[in-house]
């Protein structure tokens, strides 16, 4: 939708009735069809905000529904009679006053050829004119009175027949979405009959609309009905009413639904199964929707209580179901459909209050049974299996007595799906990226995690860790990078059930884990995607405070980073890549504590720095980002600080911002920036030796001169966060020269002869900060432009508003010229330092010329630049102004020249 003023502002008002009354003139030699959603967009956009005075403007003084009628009138482009059927849709979408069917009421008696025209063009040639009548249709039979005129035309029947075999998908949904809206609006009393239930009744004894859904649901030569079909009960079961329900009780379309779980179209499947989902959500009695297939068995008490009545409701659903679907054939299809049904079960199971009893033993049954699922697809021969790696061997029991225990607990059982799993599968049965049991597995795991979130102490008492382990230990499935990711993504959130109360309730597992992750890292196999699975599971362990501190203080600790110490040294790039860049976001601000804690303990820190010489670019960069990260983190700052780590960074950047990848170049500028905002530590940036690292030559050409457009941004974005930084700090001096101005001064004398130390922010003129910005204004790069003219903008104003501390007269002035101000801080700030006195002055000669203070002269260019000029040189190009700031619409969208081949009357494609 495109973003509209509020018509409050009588411009805006204004152009939105030129708009509305030049709507029937739109000519018909307009080519490109988008234009008229354009005029659709615009006007429902101010309906769609509810406005009454707007709404009553329109009806009244506009008289909206002439004008629309006039769109309707024979011989118009049928696009303007679309747009016009669609806006009365909105208009009678948000009525104002919908208990007096004000807008219908119009139509009714004032409008009878809208009303004539919406019924005859249900069935019209164009597409777009059938779905605009039906999406009318469907806001407009909310009303009784609509409701009633339905009935009176006597046509209802033959519309809602022929769209239900529409080949448009769009007027087919538009009318499942009108008999929705005649659901939703019938009477819950059975002893009052409104017009919707009579219009339903008609309905169902003329089309026989309940025959023609199921048909539409069991036509095996068409995928597309089969998939209509199920979207209307997607509908009608996502209102989520009594009215809804009532209506799938007495279809009884869900009487057939398991062949639908089964079909041999994915989609269909997939649909099938959403419904089923929704079914078991929002229905407080499944059974009773489900159909005569699952009935109730006569065990179940009608006095109990809801929630109990659901549990045993579902458990009689995954018998049967399940039961039924291995029955019907001996392929693999049924498992995975199970699984799926498994997985539906889960999240309305959650909404349950029932923990113990029959709830707490159908999730232990749900459980089993996905268990009993996994371990029979996995591969049992142990001639290749790893000593390092946990297997699970003992046989899953599904818990229960019921039917779906004693089938798949019976002796064999197991081992016939296991070889239908290793049988070669037939044309069709594999899915897309995989077997079809690597498939079954990717579903079993996904309500495995379901499982854990929502019932953890259900989960904690299984041998779910050992089965997930065991998969791991599986090479033929972990060929399969999405079963691999799965369950790496599982294990987490399995182990933390073994945490209840802020203990490990089981460390042995946790260890077997631990040997488990470790093995798989050691694994020569294991290449840079399988190390970033993995990596992504640690992160998760130390995320949680139980197993954070485990695996930051016991000896696994160690051993992990013994591990990821030997892929540092890797000899694919990426793998080291991994580990580095996993490292550094352990410090991310908000990560685990315990990450952090672990990496500090371990000296991660010393084994990024080795990094910063790898000889692979993207490793560089990686150990620079990553220590840009640990600087913004307090502990990680701390840490490098203790090892003398930021000092050793500095020597290494002046070689790496020289490196010949950009990429490590704009690490190198982040991290320059994260030294000198974050941790005022610009003095590390300065000296190398006896040499300057960041002078006014090398930061031209860096700003100036690079080849990447990026680099120049990040170093604008420097000279930006030196400016910031020094100034922050001559602040703070002159709050303590004013200080100590206020005491008594006994040795005035001896002041006299001691030159008072040089301004923070000359730094900032000594790498030529000033001349850099200015002459990056005029960057061939709009975005580089950009930077340097906000940054300029940004310096203007803090000048403006200390203009007073450089342009008095009474300001201390330098033996050779120069105006100082006291700061005690040049230990710090290395530019007296690093340099004799005569090379600093020479980096402004202007200061020594004029003795004017840089200040100054920085203020007198910035107030000759013409900053409206610089700001249209920055804004977004002409075609991006065209799409945000379109001119008067009534012009540009709805007008059109007679000249052929002549701007708007082609597509732009021509």
């Amino acid at each position: 939708m495109t973003h509209v003023p509020s018509a409050t502002s009588e411009k805006t008002l204004d152009e939105l009735r030129r708009v509305v009354v030049n709507l029937p003139t739109m000519p018909k030699n307009i080519v490109d069809d988008t234009r008229h959603e354009k005029v659709l967009s615009y006007v429902s956009a101010f309906i769609a905000q509810g406005d009454s005075t707007l709404m009553h403007t329109m009806l009244r003084e506009w008289a909206i529904l002439d004008i629309l009628q006039a769109c309707l009138a024979p011989g118009r482009d049928h696009r303007v009679s679309c747009v016009a059927m669609r806006l009365l849709g909105f208009l009678l979408q948000y009525d104002i006053e919908p208990e007096k069917a004000s807008i219908w009421t119009l139509l009714e008696t004032q409008h009878p050829s809208i009303l004539a025209f919406m019924i005859d063009n249900t069935e019209g040639e164009e597409a777009l004119t059938r779905y605009s009548c039906w999406f009318a249709l469907e806001q407009a039979v909310r009303y009784d009175g609509a409701a009633q005129w339905l009935l009176a035309s006597g046509k209802v029947a033959s519309m809602v027949s022929g769209a239900l075999k529409d080949s448009s998908s769009y007027v087919l949904t538009a009318a499942c979405q009108f008999l929705v809206a005649i659901i939703e609006n019938r009477s819950i009393d059975p002893l009052q009959h409104t017009a919707h239930d009579t219009l339903m009744d008609t309905l169902l004894e003329s089309i026989s609309l309940y025959k023609l859904i199921h048909t539409m649901m069991t036509d095996q030569d068409s995928e597309r009905n089969r998939v209509a079909g199920l979207e209307f009960l997607w509908m009608v079961c996502s209102a989520k009413s009594d009215r809804g329900t009532a209506f799938m009780q007495h279809s009884q379309l869900f009487f057939t639904y398991m062949d639908l779980l089964m079909d041999d179209s994915r989609l269909v499947r997939s649909r099938a199964l959403d419904v089923l989902s929704l079914v078991l959500e929002s229905t407080a009695s499944p059974l009773s929707v489900l159909g005569k297939d699952i009935a109730p068995t006569d065990a179940m008490d009608a006095d109990i209580s809801d929630d109990q009545c659901k549990v045993d409701c579902f458990n009689h659903i995954l018998e049967s179901s399940v039961l039924s679907l291995i029955a019907l054939t001996d392929s693999l299809k049924a498992l995975h459909v199970a699984t799926s049904i498994l997985d539906a079960m889960i999240k309305p199971l959650s909404q349950s209050d029932e923990m113990h009893g029959a709830g707490a033993q159908f999730k232990d049954i749900i459980l089993s049974t996905i268990l009993w699922i996994i371990q029979a697809l996995q591969e049992s021969s142990t001639n290749d299996h790893d000593p390092n790696v946990f297997r699970h061997t003992e046989k899953i029991v599904v818990q229960g007595n019921g039917k779906l225990a004693k089938q798949l607990n019976q002796t064999g059982f197991q081992d016939l799906v296991k070889t239908q799993s290793r049988a070669k599968p037939t044309r069709g049965a594999a899915s897309r990226g995989g077997t079809l049991p690597k498939t079954i597995v990717l579903s079993a795991l996904k309500a495995l995690q379901s499982l854990s979130v929502m019932f953890p102490r259900v989960v904690e008492k299984s041998t779910s860790i050992g089965i997930v382990l065991s998969i791991l230990s599986d090479t033929k499935l972990c060929s399969d990078q999405r079963v691999f990711k799965a369950c790496l993504t599982s294990l987490p959130a399995v182990l933390k059930t073994k945490v209840h109360n802020g203990l490990l309730l089981d460390e042995p597992v946790f260890a077997g884990t631990m040997k488990t992750i470790l093995g798989l890292i050691k694994r020569p196999a294991s290449g840079s995607t399988s190390l970033r699975l993995i990596l992504t599971a640690v992160q998760e362990f130390f995320t949680d405070k139980i197993l954070g501190v485990v695996l930051a203080n016991e000896k696994v600790g160690e051993e992990l980073a013994n591990a990821l110490g030997l892929k540092l040294y890797d000899m694919e790039w990426d793998v080291r890549d991994n580990v580095v860049e996993f490292i550094g976001n352990l410090f991310v601000v908000g990560g685990p504590d315990h990450g952090v804690e672990w990496a500090l303990r371990n000296d991660q820190l010393e084994a990024i720095f080795q990094k910063l010489a790898d000889e692979e670019a993207y490793v560089r960069a990686a150990s620079v980002h990553a220590f840009e990260i640990i600087m913004r983190d307090p502990r990680g700052w701390n840490g490098m600080c203790e090892k003398n780590l930021e000092e050793r960074l500095s020597a290494q950047l002046p070689s790496l911002i020289r490196d010949s990848e950009a990429f490590v170049r704009r690490a190198v500028l982040e991290a320059m920036i994260c030294l000198v905002s974050e941790r005022e530590s610009g003095v590390i940036l300065m000296v190398n030796g006896t040499d300057l690292f960041v002078d006014a030559k090398f930061m031209s050409r860096l700003t100036l001169d690079d080849s990447d457009w990026e680099v120049r941004i990040r170093a604008c974005e420097f000279i930006a966060a030196v400016w910031e930084h020094c100034l922050a700090l001559d602040e703070k001096a002159d709050y303590r020269v004013r200080a100590a101005k206020r005491l008594k001064d006994s040795d005035s004398d001896q002041q006299e002869d001691t030159l008072p130390s040089r301004p923070s922010t000359w730094w900032f003129y000594d790498i030529k900060g000033d001349q850099i910005l200015v002459e990056a204004s005029r960057d061939s790069s709009r975005l580089v432009r950009l930077a340097s003219v906000e940054t300029l903008k940004k310096i203007k104003v803090s000048l403006e508003q200390r203009q007073g501390s450089f342009m008095h007269n009474a300001a201390t002035k330098g033996a050779d010229g120069e105006q100082y101000t006291t700061d005690d801080r040049h230990r710090k700030r290395p530019v007296g330092d690093g340099t004799s006195r005569e090379d600093s002055s020479s980096t402004s000669p202007e200061s020594n010329m004029t003795g004017q203070h840089p200040h100054a002269q920085f203020y007198a260019v910035l107030c000759g630049l013409d900053f409206e000029r610089l700001d249209a040189t920055t804004s977004v190009e002409q075609l991006y102004e065209e799409v945000l700031n379109v001119e008067r619409i009534e012009d540009v969208v709805m007008a059109e020249s007679e000249k052929p081949n002549d701007g708007n009357n082609i597509l732009d494609c021509y």
